[in-house]
């Protein structure tokens, strides 16, 4: 989990056409289960079709389960080595250690991301609703704008709902982290995802998770702008500045759906007190300029409706 650098503030946004009210409120009121196995005979017994039993998973993971940053910071060196006489025989060792993940969050209530992925999975198995790991990296911090990853730091799920698969990460909708704490805040953004929204901060190592007909490089990820919740949330398109890096000069921002009643503020790195951009609106585009004279090595920070939606480095 990446998200250490800089507080969002989140708000909960219903993107899906189903009202999730009542399952919601049901699931958050079930026991801290001490296992899977218990949470997914209580699901089953309380829903029918998968969609619910999913939504149902989700919420429970996101309501009852802490991000561990001492583990984050910390991590628990576990050098794992077995024999295996077999193909079959490896994987099933290899679920042994997953289980063992899974029981541990369950029995701790907290977890780094592989936990919360590894248990989504584990209970989405025992409903048998199938749903897999994803492997891959995540960011959210200005400074990894045109760092092209090498190395897996996240872990998240799709699950097969009907005939299409759907990316969830209940790891980032449950909280964040800021001033090397952890903050319980359940993030609706997170639950399907559209595809080609999540690769602004999620790259899978398996490209074909990327669920979208022209996957894109890991150079063009690097170089993309942070995009955030608060954009995507709002049903906005950014129509230029599609590069994360910026040259130091006056700039212009075009962004589709943008309204006269979204309010648009900006602030660079280190400023304690952002100023508000002007946009003008014509067909249906928002246009606003930002004088990024004189702030080269900087970072430039673009909020609307008080949520950050937007980062980008300065050169």
């Amino acid at each position: 989990m990446k998200q250490l650098f800089i507080l969002f503030l989140f708000i909960s946004f219903a993107i899906q056409a189903q009202d999730y009210s009542e399952i919601d409120a049901k699931v958050r009121n079930y026991t801290k289960y001490k296992s899977a196995q218990k949470l997914a005979n209580k699901i089953k017994a309380d829903f029918n079709n998968d969609g619910d039993k999913i939504r149902a998973v989700f919420i429970w993971l996101t309501h009852n389960i802490k991000y561990d940053l001492k583990e984050y910071f910390n991590p628990t060196s576990k050098k794992i080595s077995f024999k295996y006489s077999n193909e079959a025989d490896k994987q099933l060792k290899l679920q042994r250690i997953k289980d063992q993940v899974v029981d541990e969050m369950f029995s701790s209530r907290k977890s780094v991301c592989e936990g919360y992925a590894q248990s989504f999975k584990k209970v989405c198995d025992l409903l048998e609703i199938e749903a897999i790991v994803i492997k891959g990296y995540a960011r959210n911090s200005t400074g990894e704008i045109g760092r092209i990853p090498t190395t897996s730091n996240h872990a998240w799920n799709a699950v097969k709902v009907g005939l299409k698969w759907q990316l969830i990460d209940a790891t980032w909708a449950a909280g964040y982290a800021i001033n090397n704490k952890w903050e319980k805040h359940f993030t609706e953004y997170y639950f399907y995802p559209k595809p080609s929204e999540l690769l602004r901060t999620h790259y899978p190592d398996d490209i074909n998770w990327q669920l979208i007909k022209n996957p894109i490089s890991k150079k063009i990820y690097a170089n993309q702008p942070i995009i955030g919740q608060g954009f995507f949330n709002k049903n906005l398109q950014l129509i230029n500045q599609n590069k994360g890096i910026l040259q130091s000069k006056l700039t212009e921002f075009k962004i589709k759906n943008l309204t006269k009643n979204h309010i648009v503020g900006y602030l660079f790195k280190g400023q304690k007190y952002g100023k508000k951009a002007t946009a003008t609106i014509n067909n249906n585009i928002g246009t606003f300029s930002i004088n990024l004279t004189g702030k080269r090595n900087s970072e430039l920070y673009i909020f609307i409706d008080s949520e950050i939606a937007l980062e980008y480095k300065i050169k």
